[in-house]
């Protein structure tokens, strides 16, 4: 029988994580077309993220068919779910948001669980460029098995404001880091800059933000694909600092500027002569607008779709 229902497993945690919320935005999309789809927390599943806006269909275990289903379990969770539920005979993926994570064995009685997870699973989903090479050159996963995705971005919501002179970051990354970095810089500043760290806000909030700020400090550490500096660029800021590997795809000049991980001084150096160039006024903010369109083409809802379209066409091709 061919799969019919696409369900995803994701961890129910309302901390702001830009993996659940591309799952959440994956299973939407796919009901829309018409493709039934749901997501399934374990240990609590009546749970459903309210940090962003969303409208997902929630399934329980009991309710799941194996006949029917194909389960699309999130790379940290190979080890411990792909076997239980090939053994229950359902037709497995797992997506692969972070190939940084896939070393991560949670099964104690079998140290050989992650490399029997991606054999037995039946596709291999990516989210980026960065994932696929790893899963092929490190995992060694036969390339046939692997479906490259993409997530998209609310070019609606991510967009530039009125800018001020505001250097803005997220103190979750790598917070030793950020830490060094923002206590050198609050020394060296002229008075009418302020840094403001993005914490413990919504997504609109943290939108709002980046609108507003003129330069984001990216401490991306072993990220698969990394949305933080992609929303920042979009939002019209100098993104400066390091690109988590993942972000590599999209790190072009003049909207970003890579720092390798951890050289501060580099990283308050760069910042600092941002900062004397917008001060006196050698900068044009419309410089960076071509890679602004660029990277709202690469992460449209147009290209996220495509590439959905071809994960359901080798879905079909999986029979029971």
């Amino acid at each position: 029988m061919p799969i019919q229902r696409i369900i995803y497993g994701a961890p129910p945690s309302d901390t702001p994580a830009g993996g659940v919320k591309v799952i959440y935005q994956h299973s939407e999309y796919l009901n829309s077309i018409g493709v039934e789809s749901a997501i399934w927390h374990p240990n609590d599943e009546s749970f459903q993220c309210t940090w962003f806006a969303n409208q997902i269909k929630k399934i329980k275990l009991e309710e799941l068919r194996p006949d029917t289903d194909l389960i699309v379990l999130p790379e940290i969770w190979a080890s411990s779910h792909v076997s239980i539920f090939k053994d229950a005979g359902f037709k497995v993926a797992i997506y692969v948001q972070n190939g940084y994570l896939t070393h991560v064995n949670l099964n104690s009685e079998n140290s050989n669980a992650i490399e029997e997870a991606y054999n037995s699973a039946d596709l291999i989903l990516s989210i980026s460029l960065d994932t696929s090479e790893y899963l092929k050159n490190i995992l060694l996963v036969n390339e046939e098995k692997i479906v490259p995705l993409r997530c998209s971005i609310n070019h609606e919501l991510f967009k530039t404001g009125e800018k001020q002179k505001i250097i803005s970051y997220m103190p979750r990354k790598l917070a030793d880091h950020s830490t060094r970095v923002v206590s050198a810089l609050k020394g060296l500043l002229t008075p009418e800059w302020t840094i403001t760290p993005l914490d413990k806000m919504s997504e609109i909030q943290v939108a709002q933000s980046l609108g507003a700020s003129i330069i984001f400090l990216s401490f991306s550490e072993f990220e698969g694909l990394g949305l933080p500096p992609v929303e920042a660029a979009l939002c019209g800021n100098y993104v400066i600092g390091y690109d988590g590997q993942g972000g590599k795809e999209y790190w072009k000049e003049p909207n970003f500027e890579r720092i390798e991980q951890g050289n501060i001084q580099a990283f308050v150096q760069a910042v600092l002569a941002r900062v004397s160039l917008i001060n006196a006024g050698q900068i044009d903010i419309s410089s960076i607008n071509e890679g602004i369109q660029q990277l709202a083409h690469h992460f449209s809802k147009e290209e996220e779709a495509n590439l959905i379209h071809r994960f359901i066409d080798r879905a079909k091709t999986l029979t029971h």
